[in-house]
């Protein structure tokens, strides 16, 4: 019989280990990324992937970076970013500053920081935030390339997550697909899935939505994942898929709204936006207690049902669960 080259039908031995695993540890969700009224709809899961959208000033970046400080925080991951979308290297550091010591580096406002506090924190965050930035502005670099340096990055020194913001400032080469974006998304999309599946890592991508759409009082409406340049694809293929939106701009609120959720495990979807606001003094998200004190998502706050690592498996689970055959 002819081999299906790079496939193989499932075998008991290939998923023993890990069905052992996983009955022993649970199998409940994702880790909690530090919002109560997130965790019905949302986790992040070893393994997976999540696809953010938004207009611009919406707060998508801003909401990402928190989710991943929190998850630092928490249980100690690292993340690889690379983000020219938000701005320039020490422009990220300065918002990852800001949110670990609250303090800014506007000097106007009371709580400007002093450079060694600046340098202490800096410090410390460079070694759970690995900034990539070009230093040869003719270099490109393919969502392909980034997928696999951060793979092999995680197997020499240690990683959870994987940032790409935005999906513009990467290259794409369509010229193997027709020169056309669709069938383009829909070869590299799947791709992402399986390194990120096969390795352990969470993959977050940033991608703009087309034009907004408007009703007769020119008010936005959130939008949906088809409303992304070669949505389709997108929908398709993306496991966890989220809009940050925000109607004001005047105002501190934030909704997020869970469009696609998988797997099960994660969370569900809901069309409903969930609200946060946006404490820009501390550069921190929070959510109202029934007091309308705020509660910001801090470590404290995390409750054992919630931090409890359901499904952290050990780095060096998946390479040895790697088919020999597989390119990731």
């Amino acid at each position: 019989m002819k081999d299906l080259k790079g496939f193989k039908i499932l075998e008991f031995s290939d998923v023993q280990d890990e069905l052992e695993y996983v009955h022993k540890h649970g199998y409940d969700s994702g880790m909690y990324v530090g919002f109560p009224r997130f965790h019905e709809h949302y986790s992040m899961l070893p393994g997976s992937c999540t696809d953010w959208t938004g207009y611009p000033q919406s707060g998508k970046s801003e909401l990402v970076l928190e989710l991943l400080f929190n998850m630092t925080d928490f249980y100690g991951w690292k993340h690889m970013l690379f983000v020219p979308d938000i701005g320039k290297s020490v422009e990220v550091m300065i918002k990852l500053i800001h949110k670990e010591t609250g303090k800014t580096f506007k000097k106007k406002y009371p709580n400007y920081i002093d450079i060694k506090t600046a340098f202490n924190s800096c410090s410390k965050l460079v070694e759970s935030f690995k900034i990539i930035h070009r230093t040869d502005y003719k270099q490109k670099l393919s969502p392909l390339d980034f997928w696999e340096f951060a793979t092999a990055y995680k197997k020499e020194h240690g990683l959870n997550t994987a940032v790409i913001d935005s999906w513009k400032d990467l290259h794409h080469d369509y010229s193997a697909h027709g020169g056309n974006y669709a069938p383009y998304l829909s070869y590299i999309l799947p791709i992402r899935n399986e390194i990120a599946e096969r390795n352990g890592l969470h993959f977050h991508t940033v991608i703009h939505p087309k034009n907004p759409i408007r009703d007769k009082n020119r008010k936005i409406y959130p939008p949906y994942p088809d409303d992304i340049e070669g949505g389709a694809q997108w929908n398709n293929s993306g496991k966890s898929m989220i809009t940050v939106h925000r109607e004001n701009f005047d105002s501190n609120i934030t909704d997020v709204y869970f469009r696609k959720i998988k797997p099960e495990s994660v969370g569900r979807a809901t069309n409903t936006g969930v609200s946060l606001e946006f404490d820009i003094a501390r550069s921190r998200y929070y959510w109202l207690n029934e007091d309308h004190s705020r509660v910001y998502a801090e470590k404290e706050y995390v409750a054992p049902i919630f931090a409890k690592p359901t499904i952290q498996i050990p780095d060096n689970f998946y390479e040895s669960q790697r088919e020999q055959t597989t390119p990731f």
